[in-house]
């Protein structure tokens, strides 16, 4: 109600002092089908007259409007295409409150809407040059699940972009979970040449964009000065440094508009001379959820007249009150000498709002104290809201799976991996991730990439999971040139992410029922290169393949979507401690040549047994690892379910590989193997097809129908051969298909999905060392049987560390006296960084780099070991 007074003292006090005439005219947004809609009736309860807007074609519609007292005003509103209508039914104001909207609160205008996807326009013609006008709009739709945020972008002779939260929970006034009480507002605006204003309405948070009812006011009389809420001419395209001012401060500064060198358009700014302050002020206006800005800008080192020296350029922020008086100046980086030329950099400068603003600058600043030769161009200047980063955040960005289509109420694999995060967080075994998921359906890389700083920066998170596949990319007709695409696509968005300090995630392609041998392939192709990139991958496809490129039976809604159990499927290939070992700085594995271990079984003692268990529950699996030997025995054992039934891969008489498995089903292989050389040994699982595929070297030695649910895996013990060697085991929470495999037994280092990468090097050199995980997860192997029990030892629960984040102390509460205790620390890669020992319950990891440790100490002749993150609190 604020609003609207503080806007009806200021038409009030416009008239007087300017004696200027405001015409006003009310438009209603929405259907008339009777059901979800209805127009609004002339005279409302208030004695005004409405512009019923309907989208009555669907492409274009052109209705003249005339003022609030019924009077043609000469002005044509175009609707443009991709607009839709709802309302009653689906989420509009019922029972608008005229103490919190006035003359709004008119439940025919708010009750229905114009909605739409992506963006769509609206062109006022017939205006009047002479005239000024400015635009109050309102958009709600109640919905508790989803925030969305409505921008309007006018463009006119000059241009204004204001936003509005129309949905979310208590978004509105009392707890409403919609927009009940808030209209944004233009700044003044002039027409253009031709008489026009346009009107862009888009989304840039959640998945629709909404406008019920707009106010226009049209401003008559004499001439006052512009207020502008946003800055204007930012690229310089009036081909001036209108609206700009020069603050020059050296001899000789020059500022000056070029077409010779420029970011966008045809225009840029060059700096020159003296030091110089090229500034413009904007009046601020307070905007809900808004506590800080970010203005942007593009500068460009010429090679031909380059920096040098001391000679330096940046941006700075600036926030006034209204005495003038600074109450904030934030600096971005800057451009200096050693800056590499002839390339366009985005510089930055964030800061908090200070109570009291009521001015705000943007500042490109030149450096050159002593005029020597050189310059710096400038061009598109951008002030937008800011939202700090959240380095516990992660936003899936995405087409309709990763939107949850096809699951029950669109809850899918995205939904429950952030389930399964948040189950985590509160056993105190995961960090206390926040999650959003801005995937709409349809989406493809250019889809993605065009909103990128629309709906994924806004966001705040630290992390992005791009999560797209290329049946949206137009694969199914578009062939090679659209794999091409989606490739290149998918690398800018890695680089997009990665300049803006985010850590990307992307996922593998995965099946359709439309999909032929040509699309497999090309999907199998693109996931072989994902699986070597240098980024944490997911391999979505060995969930739910039918082994053509198809969903697995039973496992699909509908052609293109999976149904509640493909998502569950699909929700465990993601590794469930991905997240907390990248917030852990744990950096991507890279191939370590191993010379193994070596483990050996005697008349008086068996072979030490190396453990491991899975994280979470796993469905789809692949495990592969190296050994040599020359005698019969048990290579791996393989728990299944609760651990009551275990499956075997041993060799067997005649010195082959035989799988019998947990469900009593039997694979017997082909290739000799006891010739005491490396083979590689690969199980692979397919869950939703119910299959196990067995691999000795790049040979498939068979395959058996069966559904595993493995929790435990093992090599050595008393059934190991007399003397085995093994390097290399790797677990994935995902099956592989042959050109994988094949890949696997070249060697080479596969990452999509992958939770366990143990080199088992014994030439590290602490014991525990050689069975360093280098994978990008928090899980580790364990000794069984030996000192060194990592995961078995019955004490292990009964010691807790704290903080398991800490910057220097790390506190030790166990049921003994522990003080003088040794204590060894090994970082990620299973290498002792810190010998020390307790002192007063407590030791210090100051003298360490931020990333995760796994420290040891003896308690009652047992090695307990416990993770811990050194961070840079």
């Amino acid at each position: 109600m604020k609003k609207l007074l503080f806007l009806a003292l200021g038409l009030l006090l416009l008239d007087k002092t300017q004696a200027q005439t405001v015409r006003s005219v009310l438009a209603d947004f929405g259907p008339n089908d009777g059901t979800n809609g209805a127009i609004t009736p002339s005279p409302d309860i208030n004695g005004n007259y409405w512009n019923n807007i309907l989208n009555l074609t669907g492409v274009v519609d052109t209705f003249r409007l005339v003022d609030k007292a019924n009077q043609p005003t000469g002005v044509k509103l175009k609707v443009g295409a991709n607009f839709q209508t709802n309302g009653i039914l689906n989420g509009g104001l019922l029972a608008p409150s005229p103490a919190l909207l006035g003359e709004y609160a008119i439940a025919t205008a708010t009750q229905d809407y114009f909605f739409l996807q992506n963006a769509a326009t609206l062109r006022f013609s017939g205006l009047d040059r002479n005239k000024r006008y400015v635009f109050h709009l309102f958009g709600s739709r109640e919905l508790a699940t989803e925030v969305r945020t409505t921008q309007y972008r006018f463009t006119a002779s000059n241009v204004s972009s204001v936003r509005l939260t129309t949905s979310g929970p208590n978004v509105g006034a009392n707890g409403y979970a919609g927009n009940n009480n808030t209209l944004a507002h233009s700044d003044t605006l002039t027409a253009d040449a031709n008489g026009v204003i346009s009107l862009e309405v888009s989304r840039t948070a959640g998945t629709y964009a909404f406008l019920n009812l707009l106010r226009l006011d049209i401003v008559t009389g004499r001439s006052t000065p512009t207020v502008n809420y946003v800055f204007q001419n930012p690229g310089f395209e009036l081909g001036n440094l209108n609206f700009w001012t020069p603050m020059a401060q050296g001899t000789g500064a020059a500022a000056t508009v070029t077409t010779i060198t420029r970011h966008a358009g045809s225009y840029a700014a060059q700096l020159t001379g003296g030091s110089l302050g090229l500034e413009q002020q904007i009046s601020y206006r307070n905007t809900t959820g808004a506590n800080a800005y970010k203005l942007s800008g593009y500068f460009y080192n010429p090679s031909t007249s380059a920096l040098r020296g001391s000679q330096t350029a940046h941006l700075e922020l600036l926030y006034y009150n209204s005495g003038g008086a600074l109450l904030g100046r934030f600096n971005s980086d800057s451009l200096v000498a050693t800056s590499t030329t002839n390339v366009w950099t985005k510089l930055e400068a964030a800061g908090s709002i200070p109570a009291g603003t009521a001015f705000v600058k943007g500042k490109a600043v030149w450096r050159n104290a002593t005029g020597a030769a050189g310059s710096v161009y400038f061009d598109d200047l951008l002030l937008e809201n800011y939202v700090p980063q959240n380095p516990l955040k992660l936003v899936y960005m995405g087409s309709s799976v990763p939107f949850g289509q096809g699951a029950t109420s669109n809850y899918g694999y995205t939904a429950m991996y952030s389930a399964l995060l948040a189950q985590r967080a509160a056993a105190g075994t995961g960090q206390p991730w926040v999650t959003a998921n801005i995937s709409v359906p349809g989406n493809n890389t250019v889809d993605v990439l065009n909103r990128f700083d629309a709906d994924l920066l806004p966001q705040g998170s630290k992390y992005v999971v791009f999560a797209l596949a290329l049946g949206n990319e137009g694969i199914l007709t578009g062939g090679q040139p659209i794999f091409n695409q989606f490739r290149t696509n998918l690398l800018q968005l890695i680089q997009r992410a990665r300049a803006n300090g985010l850590v990307p995630i992307i996922t593998n392609g995965y099946t359709r029922n439309d999909y032929g041998p040509t699309e497999y392939t090309f999907t199998r192709q693109m996931n072989a290169l994902i699986h070597g990139w240098n980024v944490p991958s997911v391999n979505l496809l060995g969930a739910v393949d039918d082994g053509a490129g198809r969903w697995a039976s039973g496992y699909w809604t509908d052609a293109l979507h999976p149904n509640d159990r493909g998502h569950a499927e699909m929700s465990r290939t993601l590794v469930p401690s991905l997240f907390d070992a990248l917030h852990a700085s744990k950096p991507q594995p890279t191939r370590r040549v191993s010379s193994g271990i070596t483990l050996t079984t005697t008349a008086v003692a068996s072979a030490q047994l190396v453990r491991l268990v899975p994280e979470e529950v796993v469905h789809p699996f692949t495990t592969a690892i190296r050994f040599k030997t020359s005698t019969t025995g048990q290579l791996v054992a393989i728990r299944d379910s609760a651990g009551l039934a275990a499956g075997t891969l041993r060799v067997g008489t005649g010195g082959i590989v035989v799988y019998q498995s947990a469900k009593g089903r039997t694979i017997t292989g082909t290739v000799p193997v006891t010739n005491n050389r490396w083979h590689k040994l690969v199980l692979t699982h397919y869950y939703a097809r119910g299959a196990t595929m067995l691999y000795v070297d790049s040979v498939r030695e068979g395959s058996v129908a069966e559904r595993l649910r493995p929790t435990r895996l093992e090599i050595g013990g008393n059934a190991a051969p007399a003397r085995v060697q093994y390097r290399d085991w790797l677990f994935y929470r995902s099956g592989m298909n042959q050109d994988e495999v094949l890949a696997l037994a070249a060697d080479s280092l596969l990452k999509s999905s992958l939770e366990i990468y143990a080199p088992l090097d014994s030439r590290r050199i602490a014991a525990p060392d050689s069975l360093a995980n280098l994978a990008q997860s928090l899980n580790t192997l364990a000794r069984v049987g030996s000192p060194l029990a990592i995961r078995v030892s019955s004490l292990t629960k009964q010691v807790n560390i704290y903080p398991t984040v800490t910057a220097d102390n790390v506190y030790i509460d166990a049921p003994l006296e522990l003080d003088r205790s040794a204590v060894i620390v090994y970082d990620v890669t299973g290498r002792v960084v810190l010998t020390t020992r307790l002192n007063q319950g407590h030791f210090s990891v100051a003298s360490l780099p931020a990333g995760l440790y796994l420290a040891a100490f003896s308690l009652q002749g047992q090695v307990v070991y416990k993770r811990l993150i050194k961070a840079d609190l």
